[in-house]
């Protein structure tokens, strides 16, 4: 119920997002997108770390923009 705004028209369900930060230990050869049926994405490639900012739709931007700044920090004191 939280994930709804009622005072928006049209009514706008919002989705739950969880970020994660992952580092790829294998060769990126082994990335696979077709071992399921129906697969969500049909491809990936390396882009810049802010590239998303632009790419996404205008009322996503902010959310991605905190999501990007607080995983940064992480990023840039890897090993």
């Amino acid at each position: 119920q939280r994930l709804v705004r009622t005072h928006s028209q049209p009514l706008c369900i919002g989705q739950k997002q969880k970020w994660f930060l992952l580092r790829l230990v294998s060769n990126e050869q082994r990335v696979r997108m077709d071992l399921t049926g129906k697969p969500e994405f049909d491809g990936w490639r390396w882009v810049s770390y802010w590239y998303p900012l632009g790419q996404v739709v205008t009322f996503k931007r902010e959310v991605y923009r905190r999501a990007l700044k607080e995983l940064a920090p992480r990023l840039l004191a890897r090993d």
